[in-house]
């Protein structure tokens, strides 16, 4: 490379850019993300810039009806999955929450921009309608192969020219479109199933098409979370995964009783059939006392502990095995976080229940990495509840990191991200 005539500054660019390029063409083919100096840094700059990622799997038919993703080996907790960017995103801030009017100005900005990413490349414009309207028959949906998805080497950061060249034709139907985003657009800061890194609280409202991601189902017994960083979104495995299972999101708050997840769950158009719903719904043994215990959670006023030691008991009278104790933890979680932040109710019913550490990975097994629960751990583990030696709490504590934010920073870098998670209020993004 001729360099002949490039002062110091200009020589240190370049050879920035090439060490830039040559991350991104390795995070391109291997998944793995080091976002530790940028984190460390307190988000502060431009955001990382990634390559698009598709690691292991693949969309298959699913047993809950539709199409789904799903692993194509054992994939460990924590690992990526896919890297990909959005076809477009719409984001602002909304001083009011119910103002319906400035939404509406997010969602016809985002809507425009996906209509001319659709219009600029026909490739963009096929992939958008791999997707479903939701009124289709859906076992007449066609099931994409996965190599559709995969960014061609030789294909520019913006996806325009390579595309445009290989792929056809294709007119646009801007009902259908519309019909389209309405069912498979994410939000970024859903705090149920995914980190929003960098925004240092600015945006409030983001919304955004990210074609693969819409493939990815719903279960209350989720495996999977993403991470938003700029315009990619990084989805990793937040519980260990095996080969042939399908890769699903929460799409909304599943640390709640069953009832309210399926009042959620309808209002999303279907009905959760994971094992944990199976369970909490069929068991007729429990069925009545955890209807009464929802109800007294719904309801609130109730002492908190009482329920949690209620609910402890019940389930070792009833001989309910670790995983499922998991489900229920995870359903009373509300409880169980009131119980932990109350000195008074933790002096009043603390020797009864599990700690605070213990509950928080036990409920992890449930749901995967949270940062609700994993707020939970750490103060449990800080406060010495009896989840083991320091090395045992310590390697604890990193699960559960990695389970939530996947493995995308170094150690010092995860330390960072504990100690936002522990000042981080439940409702604000990082």
């Amino acid at each position: 490379m001729a360099t002949a005539g490039l002062d110091d500054d200009s020589l240190q660019q370049l050879r920035s850019r090439a060490t830039q390029l040559l991350l991104k063409e390795d995070w391109k083919e291997s998944g793995a993300v080091d976002l530790s100096e940028w984190v460390l840094a307190g988000f502060s700059g431009k955001c990382p810039d990634l390559a698009e990622h598709v690691g292991p799997v693949e969309v298959r038919r699913s047993s809950h009806g539709g199409r789904g993703v799903f692993a194509v080996k054992n994939i460990d907790a924590g690992a990526t999955l896919l890297i990909s960017k959005a076809v477009a995103i719409g984001r602002g801030v909304i001083t009011d929450a119910a103002d319906s009017c400035e939404k509406m100005v997010v969602w016809k900005d985002f809507v425009d921009k996906v209509l001319d990413a659709a219009e600029k490349c026909p490739k963009t414009a096929s992939l958008i309608y791999t997707l479903s309207t939701g009124e289709e028959p859906e076992d007449e949906l066609p099931v994409p192969d996965i190599a559709q998805f995969k960014q061609e080497a030789e294909e520019p950061d913006d996806g325009t020219a390579a595309a445009t060249e290989s792929a056809p034709e294709v007119t646009l139907d801007v009902d259908k479109i519309l019909k389209l985003l309405d069912v498979n657009c994410l939000t970024e800061d859903a705090a149920p199933s995914s980190n929003l890194l960098g925004s240092n609280g600015v945006v409030n409202c983001g919304v955004g098409l990210w074609v693969l991601l819409a493939f990815i189902n719903h279960s209350c017994h989720p495996n999977a979370r993403r991470t938003h960083v700029g315009d990619h979104a990084i989805v990793h495995a937040s519980r260990d995964i095996k080969a042939g299972e399908e890769i699903t999101f929460a799409y909304f708050d599943v640390l709640t009783p069953v009832g309210r997840r399926r009042e959620a769950a309808r209002a999303w158009g279907f009905e959760c059939q994971c094992d944990r719903c199976r369970f909490e719904a069929g068991d007729a043994i429990l069925g009545q006392e955890l209807a009464r215990l929802e109800n007294e959670l719904v309801n609130g006023g109730g002492d908190m502990g009482a329920l949690v030691v209620r609910l402890e008991e019940k389930m070792r009278k009833s001989m309910v095995k670790e995983r499922r104790k998991a489900f229920l933890r995870a359903s009373f979680w509300g409880a169980y976080s009131a119980l932990f932040g109350s000195d008074k109710l933790v002096r009043k019913w603390g020797r009864r229940v599990p700690g605070e550490a213990a509950v928080a990975e036990s409920v992890a097994g449930a749901i995967g990495g949270n940062e609700s629960v994993l707020r939970a751990m750490l103060r449990g583990a800080g406060n010495g509840d009896g989840c083991g030696n320091r090395l045992e709490v310590e390697d604890k504590v990193v699960r559960i990191g990695r389970a939530t934010y996947g493995k995308v920073v170094k150690r010092q870098a995860m330390r960072a991200l504990f100690k936002l998670t522990l000042d981080a209020d439940s409702n604000k993004s990082l």
